[in-house]
C-alpha cells in the first residue's frame, strides 16, 4: 500500500463521499416517493428502523475499535498483529451479522403484526434482512482501511453502496410496483442490501490484492484473546450508538406531550415535532465534516500513542480540533443568522426560527465528536459515554422544563439539544486535557467567528435582497471575511495551504 493520507485529506475525502451519499439520499427519497407515494414510503419507514436496531447491535463500535486496534500494529509494522485482529474482527461480525440476520427474518412476521401494526411491512423486513449480514463484514473491512489510514477506500465504498443501493431500489420499485405497494417498497428496500453486498465485494478485492503475506498461521487462542479485547474496547461505544436512538424516543414523547400541556393540541404537536425532526436532519448535516475528522483522528492518535511521541500527539489533537472549529464556526453563523431561509427553501414553510436557535449546537456538536474520537484513539472509551449520558440527561431537563416556558415552546427543544450538547463537549474537553498537554489557540477562530457574526449581520441590513439573494451574497461575502481575518490571525497555518495545494494538485501528501 502506499502512504497512509493525513488528516487533512482523510477528512476531505470521507466528508466528500458523505455529501455525495447525503445528495444520493435526498434525490433517492424524491423519486421514490413519487414511485411507491406515500403508503409505500409509509411502509419503508416502518421496518428502516427495525433494520437499523439490528444493524446496531450486529456492528455498533466495530470499525472504531478496529481501526484503533490495526493502526497501533501498524506503527509497530507487527503484521501477524494486523492479521489476528482482522480475522478476530471478520469472524465476531460474522457470527453476530448471522445470528442477527437469522433473528431479523424469523422475527419479521411477529414485527410487522405486533410492533409496526401492518403485516404488508413483512416483505419489507425480509429485504433488509440479508443487508445485515453484508453491513456486518462491510465494516470489518472499512474498520481495517480506516486503521491503516486509508480513507479513500473507506470513501469510495461508501459512493459505490449508495450508488448501486439507489440504482437497484428504483429499478426494483419500478418494475414490482404493479404487483402491489408492499411488494415496490420491499424492492426499494432491498436496494439496501444489494448496495452493501457490492460494497463489500469492492474491500474484498482492493485487501486480497493489497494485504501484507504473513507466512506465519495465525492461532485460535490468540483470535480469542483479539476478540476478547474488541469486545471490551466496543462495548461502551455500543450502547453509546444505542442510546442514541433511544435518546431521539424520548424527544417524541416528550415535545408533543409538554407542548399539549401548554395548550395546544395533540395533531399541533405532532405538526411541530415534525418540524424539529426536519430541523435536526440540517442540523446534523454540518457533522458530516466532524464526523469525518474524528473518524480521521481515531487511528492517527492511536499511532502517536503507541510511539509515544508526546509532541507529535499534542500536535494532531491540536489539528485536528483546530480544524472542526474551522469549519463549524461559519457554519454556525450562517444557520443563526439564516435559519429561517434554509428552511423555507428547504421545506416551503415561511416564518420558522427553530434552525437559529439551533445554530450554536453545531459548534458543540462537532467538538463532541472530534474530541470523542481522540479519547477513543487514546484507548478510553468509556470516557466519551459518561459523557454523552450525563450531556443527554441535561438535555432532557432542560428540554422538559424550557418547552413549557411562555413564548419559548418548540425553542425549549432546542436549547435542551444546545444545553446538552455543550455539557458533553466540555465534559470531553475536560477529560482530554487531563490525559493530553493541549496548546490551543481559541483566539483566532473565535474571534473570526465574531467578525464573521457581526459582517453578516451589516450585509443582511444593507443588502435588503429577496431572502435567497440575501442568504448568498450575505453569507459568501461573509464567509470570505471570514476566511481572511483567520488567515492574517494564523488560524490557518502556511502547513494548511501547503498540504491543501498538494491534495488539489494530487501529488504526495504530508501529514497535517
Amino acid at each position: 500500500m502506499n502512504r497512509p493520507v493525513s488528516v487533512f485529506k482523510g477528512t476531505v475525502l470521507l466528508a466528500a463521499a458523505g455529501l455525495i451519499v447525503k445528495i444520493f439520499g435526498a434525490a433517492y427519497r424524491i423519486v421514490l416517493a413519487r414511485l411507491i407515494g406515500a403508503e409505500g414510503i409509509g411502509l419503508f419507514q416502518m421496518a428502516y428502523p427495525i433494520y437499523l436496531v439490528f444493524l446496531s447491535l450486529s456492528t455498533a463500535g466495530i470499525p472504531i475499535a478496529l481501526s484503533k486496534l490495526i493502526a497501533e500494529k501498524e506503527i509497530q509494522k507487527d503484521y501477524l498483529g494486523v492479521k489476528i485482529i482482522f480475522k478476530a474482527a471478520l469472524r465476531l461480525l460474522l457470527s453476530l451479522g448471522i445470528l442477527c440476520s437469522v433473528s431479523m427474518g424469523f422475527s419479521a412476521g411477529w414485527l410487522a403484526e405486533k410492533v409496526v401494526a401492518d403485516q404488508r411491512a413483512i416483505y419489507v423486513i425480509w429485504a433488509l434482512t440479508p443487508a445485515t449480514f453484508f453491513m456486518s463484514l462491510l465494516a470489518v473491512f472499512r474498520g481495517y482501511f480506516q486503521g491503516k489510514q486509508r480513507m479513500e477506500f473507506s470513501a469510495v465504498s461508501q459512493i459505490i453502496e449508495q450508488v448501486v443501493r439507489v440504482s437497484v431500489a428504483i429499478i426494483l420499485a419500478i418494475l414490482l410496483v404493479k404487483e402491489g405497494i408492499e411488494y415496490a417498497a420491499a424492492g426499494a428496500a432491498f436496494g439496501a442490501t444489494v448496495g452493501g453486498a457490492a460494497s463489500l465485494v469492492y474491500l474484498a478485492l482492493i485487501y486480497l490484492g493489497s494485504s501484507q503475506k504473513v507466512k506465519t498461521k495465525t492461532d485460535r487462542q490468540s483470535i480469542k484473546l483479539a476478540i476478547k479485547r474488541i469486545v471490551r474496547f466496543t462495548l461502551p461505544i455500543s450502547v453509546a450508538v444505542v442510546l442514541m436512538p433511544v435518546i431521539q424516543t424520548l424527544d417524541t414523547i416528550i415535545v408533543p406531550l409538554r407542548l399539549q400541556s401548554i395548550g395546544y393540541t395533540v395533531n399541533q404537536g405532532t405538526a411541530m415535532l415534525g418540524i424539529l425532526g426536519n430541523s435536526w436532519a440540517v442540523l446534523y448535516l454540518p457533522t458530516i465534516v466532524t464526523a469525518a475528522i474524528a473518524s480521521n483522528l481515531v487511528p492517527a492518535v492511536a499511532s502517536f500513542k503507541v510511539i509515544g511521541k508526546r509532541e507529535g500527539l499534542s500536535e494532531k489533537i491540536e489539528n485536528g480540533i483546530r480544524l472542526g472549529l474551522i469549519w463549524v464556526l461559519p457554519m454556525a453563523v450562517g444557520l443563526f443568522w439564516f435559519g429561517g431561509s434554509i428552511f423555507r427553501i428547504l421545506y416551503g414553510i415561511r416564518g420558522i426560527e427553530i434552525l437559529s436557535w439551533l445554530a450554536p449546537a453545531i459548534i458543540f456538536l462537532g467538538l463532541e465528536q472530534i474530541t470523542a474520537g481522540i479519547l477513543q484513539g487514546l484507548g478510553k472509551p468509556v470516557q466519551p459515554l459518561f459523557n454523552f449520558g450525563t450531556g443527554a440527561v441535561v438535555k432532557i431537563i432542560v428540554s422538559w422544563l424550557t418547552i413549557g416556558w411562555p413564548g419559548l415552546n418548540l425553542a425549549g427543544a432546542a436549547l435542551g439539544t444546545v444545553c446538552g450538547s455543550m455539557i458533553t463537549a466540555g465534559l470531553n474537553w475536560f477529560s482530554l486535557r487531563r490525559l493530553v498537554t493541549i496548546k490551543l489557540n481559541l483566539l483566532s477562530p473565535g474571534l473570526a467567528g465574531f467578525v464573521m457574526l457581526v459582517v453578516c449581520r451589516y450585509l443582511i441590513k444593507v443588502l435588503q435582497l429577496n431572502y435567497i439573494w440575501e442568504m448568498v451574497l450575505g453569507g459568501g461575502l461573509s464567509f470570505l471575511v471570514y476566511l481572511i481575518v483567520l488567515r492574517l490571525l494564523g488560524g490557518i497555518k502556511n502547513s494548511d495551504l501547503e498540504v491543501m495545494g498538494k491534495f488539489l494538485r494530487r501529488r504526495g501528501t504530508n501529514h497535517v
